[in-house]
């Protein structure tokens, strides 16, 4: 009977114990109860995606620097806004009638160069683009289109262009069929057929008096189709400027420093950016828009040269009060050319020693100097009077 009541008051002793632990516990996060709570595991965090942001683009304009505020600096500026098209100082926008119409020709290369004309705002200003662009087509493939029998169609229409823009060539790597012959490209034979077809090209310009500005193939991924197309544009610049028209080299301009062939490189603005396509041949928006910069200032050249290009005489005439006519106006002469300016003598120069010969140099003999001058710089320490107006004179101190 006493076994049975220790046991149960033992019993009821750790049962009460129990209960304050865990009221501890509870109470006390520092102490930890018997039994182990499983925490739920923590999820790795993914990295958010990074994109790519280009520091400058050619095609929009640079943003201004920030500024710190005027008030900071106790200033009160007015804004200042751009002048619109309509207000004073502005130019007018020139109707397109009014603009020289360029006529480009060529294949998916030409479509290139124009959308790069396109992206630029100051040759859209004043030049007008007209382009004809057959994206398989070339000179050696008559049958599937002919560029010099559509290119006469073309230079025949009223207005006639002011200038003829062609870029042909890369599908030109094809046989040449001659009656029942197959020539192979690049071949001697078909060197000369192909030869005939660029003359063509240039005949139909200059029966026209068009000005005609040929662009050169840029550098490719393949080595072998780049050194294919170097010979064509070999072929090419000998024919154009035999006859006094102009060729434009691009090879270079998208190569690497050692000539070959890159997909990124400076761009207009010398930001470096992706400049060709995936595919090795074709371009980017900023490679199309740098190829028109190599071709714009040949072309404004060209334009320039064309006859009804000369500016017009100097005699005008200006608007007076109604019905008291016009009164001729002359424009005036040109400025004088400004005067050169001539420098100020910088004094005479004396040697600090005589002229040394071979005798005194193997005697080893010191001559007195001669001059005054340097006699009593070296000997007393007094330098020459100073002439007025030169780096040495201090007398104004």
């Amino acid at each position: 009977m006493l076994r049975s009541l220790a046991l149960v008051a033992l019993l009821a002793g750790l049962a009460a114990g129990t209960g304050r632990h865990a009221a501890r516990a509870e109470s006390e996060p520092s102490v930890q109860p018997w039994r182990v709570i499983s925490l739920p595991r923590a999820q790795p965090q993914r990295a958010a995606p990074q994109t790519y942001r280009p520091h400058r683009r050619y095609d929009r304009p640079v943003l201004a620097p920030a500024f710190p505020e005027d008030w900071t600096l106790g200033l009160v500026m007015p804004p200042v806004t751009a002048p619109d098209a309509g207000t004073a100082g502005a130019a007018p926008a020139i109707p397109d009638s009014l603009k020289p119409q360029v006529l480009v020709i060529g294949d998916s290369l030409a479509d290139a160069l124009v959308a790069g004309f396109e992206a630029d705002p100051a040759a859209k200003a004043d030049l007008l683009f007209r382009h004809k662009s057959i994206s398989a087509s070339g000179l050696v493939r008559g049958d599937y289109h002919d560029w010099p029998k559509t290119l006469a169609a073309l230079l025949a229409e009223t207005p006639k262009p002011a200038a003829l823009v062609v870029m042909l060539g890369l599908n030109d790597r094809q046989p040449i069929r001659a009656g029942d012959q197959t020539l192979e490209p690049l071949s001697e034979p078909w060197r000369d057929a192909y030869r005939k077809r660029i003359d063509a090209i240039i005949d139909r310009a200059q029966q026209a008096r068009v000005p005609l500005v040929w662009v050169g193939l840029p550098v490719m991924r393949s080595p072998r189709l780049s050194a294919e197309l170097a010979m064509l544009n070999e072929m090419i610049r000998e024919r154009v400027t035999a006859v006094g028209e102009t060729f434009v080299e691009t090879f270079d301009g998208f190569s690497d420093q050692a000539g070959g062939f890159t997909a990124s490189g400076p761009d207009i603005i010398g930001d470096i950016v992706r400049l060709r396509g995936p595919d090795g041949i074709h371009f980017s928006p900023a490679g199309q828009r740098k190829l028109a910069f190599f071709v714009e200032k040949p072309l404004r050249r060209r334009l320039g040269d064309r006859p009804g290009a000369e500016p017009q005489p100097a005699m005008a005439t200006l608007p007076v009060a109604p019905g008291a006519g016009q009164i001729p106006a002359v424009a005036p002469p040109p400025l004088p050319a400004p005067a050169i300016r001539l420098r100020d003598p910088i004094g005479e120069m004396r040697p600090l020693s005589p002229p040394a010969s071979a005798a005194t140099l193997t005697s080893r003999r010191s001559n007195p100097p001669a001059d005054p001058a340097t006699r009593d710089l070296f000997d007393r320490g007094l330098a020459p009077e100073p002439r007025p107006g030169r780096a040495d004179d201090f007398r104004w101190r």
